[in-house]
């Protein structure tokens, strides 16, 4: 990806400003008195979401952390990887969908949700062997279908690249895979803000953590408002949900670590791009975000890309177009 591709990356992020200064201030969040349908159902605090029927959450230990995850459905294996501040939640529009043609996999990954936070193990191929030590005890090892956004999306890649004859099929949506282009993107552009976030989450002296702490809804509800195109793909009660998860001991700082691992993803995939996947690749990016740049990007990486832009999308695809996601999927998955 050149720097006159990554200037495609920007429209999405000129459509409001953060506050980012550790301050009192209390950042504004959207109603949520829409009436916004969740498909998943609320526990009595409405903040713990449960599985969308037909599916169960439940954890396996893997290694020295527990990873929480939700499964439900009958077929070959899907497995779905969420991103940056989400967590298996981020797919519940679109399960009970997939579900009719896979046994669909969604974990938290470490640092996220109800899986555990540890003080390390935050690049990419770290995560990405969690996932392989949890498909393994579930014997869903092999022939696998891997979906992934944002940083899911670059744990799908760790993924596919360590264990290529497992993976069948790859989608990558809204997210690079991390190299030397990373170092490219502008966090200040003539239209407005850029991946100002990249290097912020990067600040190691707690900046990050306080400007977000006991405002931890608040801060999702503005960070997904700035990158969405449509703004009731991601609710302010689904920030509320994500917040909450964002509260639990150690997980703040858990999702920056995703960030601040970035350097050693990048010298990971150095090693990475010698070897091409040859697996047929879906690459995603949304009209308002990272558009065509991501099918540019991941043919440098696979021989078999299928590059698609989602019109009429911001950042957060699969909540902002559940329908036009879910058909993409299949279309490229096939029906199980």
């Amino acid at each position: 990806m050149t720097v006159v591709k990554v200037k495609l990356l920007i429209p999405a992020l000129t459509a409001a400003g953060v506050v980012v200064a550790a301050s009192a201030t209390v950042l504004s969040a959207r109603s949520s008195a829409s009436g916004t349908t969740h498909a998943a159902a609320q526990d009595s605090s409405g903040l713990t979401p449960k599985p969308p029927a037909g599916f169960a959450g439940r954890k396996v230990k893997v290694g020295d952390v527990h990873i929480n995850f939700v499964e439900g459905g009958e077929g070959p294996t899907l497995v779905l990887l969420h991103g940056y501040p989400q967590t298996w939640y981020e797919w519940h529009k679109i399960m009970p969908a997939l579900a009719k043609h896979y046994h669909v996999i969604a974990p938290d990954l470490r640092g996220a949700g109800d899986s555990d936070a540890p003080a390390t193990g935050y690049d990419k191929k770290t995560l990405a062997t969690d996932v392989h030590g949890l498909l393994t005890q579930l014997h869903r090892d092999h022939d696998i279908r891997l979906v992934g956004h944002d940083i899911g999306t670059m744990v799908a890649y760790a993924y596919a690249a360590a264990h290529p004859q497992d993976v069948t099929k790859l989608v990558l949506s809204e997210a690079p895979i991390p190299d030397q282009t990373l170092y490219n993107f502008p966090s200040l552009t003539s239209k407005g803000p850029g991946f100002w976030n990249f290097g912020f989450f990067n600040v190691t002296n707690g900046l990050p953590e306080q400007t977000v702490k006991d405002r931890e809804a608040q801060w999702i509800d503005r960070f997904t408002d700035m990158l969405a195109y449509n703004k009731d793909g991601v609710t302010a009660h689904d920030a509320a949900i994500y917040g909450h998860y964002l509260k639990q001991p150690g997980h703040t700082r858990a999702s920056f670590e995703w960030f601040r691992t970035l350097n050693q993803d990048v010298s990971d995939n150095e090693l990475n791009a010698k070897t091409k996947l040859t697996m047929p690749v879906l690459a995603i990016g949304a009209q308002y975000s990272l558009g065509q740049s991501v099918p540019d990007q991941v043919r440098r990486y696979a021989t078999n890309v299928t590059g698609e832009v989602v019109p009429n999308s911001g950042h957060w695809l699969y909540e902002e177009q559940p329908t036009e996601m879910t058909n993409r999927l299949l279309a490229f998955l096939g029906n199980g």
